[in-house]
């Protein structure tokens, strides 16, 4: 077995199990680069080879867990065990940088078209680059009621299915068939979103709409984690913590709030202040 028919069986029986193309291409990516660095061909890999190359590049602990992931799919397909007893770091702690609102704003009046298309569905559907690359129209579909839904397939070939608001439905050209944008890699929408806002003085990456639709549902829905972690389609409800922890500006009123807080706060005269009360039952009284 050649090298190059190791690693394209190999990507033939990702695409069976329903990982995207870009998952896929980075992991014949780190699998090459593994086996250029010990001297071996794909199908020679061990796990020798692969303590060898992590001692020699040291990776930060998000890359490591990228690798270990996926020279285990590899190492599984080929029927040995690739990272035995290696350590694999604990998933660092992500906290989302959603983009303002404000930029959001000026974002969508300088774009126009499809580059519009992609940021809105990006701010309000949630979709990632790769997503957003190999939207079809047969994604599409509507309920009794009219609600438009998609139906988006995102890591790991999970399937899930989200609502469309109207904003993002009137700005897709629903006539004809098969992809909207066929041809497009995910690389290339990333890239102009993050040019065109560069022009403006914005400084992002296309992942922040997302982050800003995550943020936005959180607050919308009433601070529901689950429905949010629905809509964000997150595998684990640690993942949607991140964002409820950037939307909930209590925080800072619960802090103030604190009896002894603010010793320079003046309280009328008469009233009665409610500080022998719980903080929850002053906090329901505002609402």
């Amino acid at each position: 077995m050649t090298p190059l028919m190791t690693l394209d069986e190999f990507a033939e029986s990702q695409r069976a199990d329903g990982y995207s193309v870009s998952t896929i291409r980075v992991r014949v990516r780190c699998v090459r680069g593994i086996a250029r660095f010990a001297g071996v061909t794909e199908s020679q890999l061990n796990i020798d080879h692969v303590i060898g190359y992590f001692a020699a590049r040291p990776l930060g602990p998000w890359s490591r867990r990228t690798y270990l992931n996926h020279l285990r799919a590899f190492g599984r397909w080929l029927g040995v065990d690739l990272i035995r007893g290696i350590r694999k770091p604990a998933a660092p702690r992500s906290t989302p940088h959603p983009l303002q609102e404000d930029e959001l704003t000026r974002l969508t009046t300088a774009t126009h078209g499809v580059h519009k298309t992609w940021v809105l569905l990006g701010a309000f559907c949630g979709l990632r680059a790769h997503e957003t690359a190999k939207l079809a129209r047969e994604d599409l579909s509507t309920l009794d009621d009219g609600t438009a839904i998609l139906r988006v397939t995102g890591k790991g070939g999970r399937t899930d299915t989200i609502p469309v608001p109207p904003v993002v439905m009137k700005a897709l050209d629903l006539t004809g068939h098969g992809r909207f944008w066929d041809g497009t890699r995910p690389e290339s929408v990333s890239r102009t979103v993050a040019g065109i806002a560069a022009k403006i003085g914005i400084r992002m990456r296309y992942h922040q709409l997302r982050h800003r639709y995550g943020t936005m549902v959180y607050r919308s829905s009433g601070r529901d984690l689950l429905m949010t972690q629905r809509l964000m389609r997150h595998a684990s409800p640690a993942t949607t913590a991140g964002y409820a922890a950037v939307a909930d500006d209590r925080v800072h009123v619960i802090v103030h709030d604190l009896p002894g807080a603010d010793p320079g706060a003046s309280r009328p005269k008469g009233r009665r202040t409610g500080s022998n009360r719980c903080l929850s039952c002053r906090q329901e009284a505002r609402a």
